[in-house]
Formats: structure tokens, C-alpha cells, sequence
């Protein structure tokens, strides 16, 4: 496959789509974790592609998947923050070698070009569960739309993540417990640093490589 990246976003932008209409029931839940499924596992075949080793992020998407349907049937909270933990850390995981994909050589090709926006989702998606980590062992960590003190569900986890990490910062959703606010400050560095150094320098690659 000549661009293995935009298949990736593809997947992300497809999954992304169908959140709205899942819904938070319990076949809701289920339906959502067999998007984020279906995410991951593009993620991680995405990394066998890269510089990193691929086992390592499948490890980690497998601790991930099983703990948090083991968490949607019994509602263990521990299991329910092994399984956020273990699906940020894959997406991390994935981000970081996407990261390595894109910087392993002095030209940009267009794959790497997709590999940018793909990445992007990956860490908004990493930070949307670690969100979802911090409310699953303090439930007020959030004042959700509307005023309402509440767990959040997936879609406005994501939405959250996702204005943060770009620093657009449009968000009716705010951190409200200690750990919730420093995560929200960690992502917003997080995002301006990747778009000021690994954007801005895959810019710079592409405009040697039309230079030459």
C-alpha cells in the first residue's frame, strides 16, 4: 500500500462520524468499543509500518481492549481505569512512532504528508482516554454542558481533546478537580509543540524536496 497513513485517517475520520449516533446506552457502549477497536487496530498495524517495534503497541491495545469490555460487564472502576490506561498508552505509542515515520529521513513524501493529520487524531484520541481515566476515580472531574457536574461521554471526551490539543480552546466543558486541569495544560503544551516543531519542520521538508 503506496500511503498507508491516509488509510489510518480514514479510519479515524470514519470512526469519528459514527460516534454521534451510538449513543451512551449499553449497546451504545459496546458499539463504541468496537469502533475504538477497529481505530487501535489501524493504529497499531500503522506502526509495524514505522521504525518502532509493532508488538509493543499491540500489547498494550490488548491490555486496553480487554480491560475496558471487562469493565463494560462487570463495571469495575479499576478495570475501567486499566482499560483508559491501557488505550492511551497504545495511541500514545502510535503517535510516537508515526512521529519517528515521519522524521526518518530529510524528504517529505505524501504519505507523511497524511501521516500528519492521522497523528494529530492519535494524540487527541490518547488524551480523550486518559480524560475518561481521571473521570473514572474522581466522576466530578468535569462540569459537562449545560452546568451539569457529571461523567462525560466519549463524543464530548474527544470534542475536549480535540479543541485543546489544536489550542482553539473552543469548549463548553471545563476541568474542574486538580488532575483534570493539569491533564487539560499537559495537552495544550502537547499540541503546540508538535504543531511549532514536527509540522513546521515536515513543512520545511517539503518545501527542499520541490526545491530539488
Amino acid at each position: 500500500m503506496r500511503n498507508p497513513s491516509r488509510t489510518l485517517l480514514w479510519v479515524q475520520l470514519l470512526a469519528l462520524l459514527l460516534y454521534p449516533f451510538v449513543g451512551d446506552s449499553r449497546a451504545g457502549h459496546i458499539v463504541s468499543t468496537a469502533i475504538s477497536v477497529g481505530v487501535l487496530s489501524a493504529a497499531v498495524w500503522m506502526v509495524h509500518r514505522s521504525p518502532r517495534p509493532g508488538w509493543i503497541a499491540g500489547v498494550l491495545a490488548a491490555i486496553g481492549v480487554g480491560a475496558w469490555i471487562a469493565h463494560n460487564v462487570t463495571g469495575s472502576v479499576a478495570l475501567g481505569a486499566l482499560g483508559a490506561a491501557g488505550y492511551a498508552a497504545a495511541y500514545f505509542y502510535a503517535a510516537v512512532s508515526l512521529i519517528s515515520y515521519m522524521m526518518s529521513d530529510e524528504r517529505a513524501t505524501r504519505d507523511e504528508l497524511w501521516a500528519a493529520g492521522a497523528t494529530f487524531m492519535l494524540f487527541a484520541e490518547a488524551y480523550a482516554w486518559l480524560f475518561m481515566l481521571c473521570q473514572q476515580w474522581q466522576p466530578d472531574a468535569f462540569l459537562a454542558p449545560g452546568g451539569k457536574v457529571r461523567p462525560l461521554d466519549w463524543v464530548e471526551l474527544l470534542f475536549l481533546s480535540a479543541t485543546n490539543f489544536s489550542a482553539t480552546g473552543l469548549s463548553d466543558i471545563i476541568p474542574l478537580s486538580p488532575h483534570a486541569r493539569t491533564l487539560v495544560i499537559v495537552e495544550q503544551w502537547n499540541g503546540v509543540m508538535y504543531m511549532a516543531l514536527i509540522v513546521s519542520r515536515l513543512a520545511g521538508m517539503l518545501g527542499r524536496t520541490r526545491a530539488n
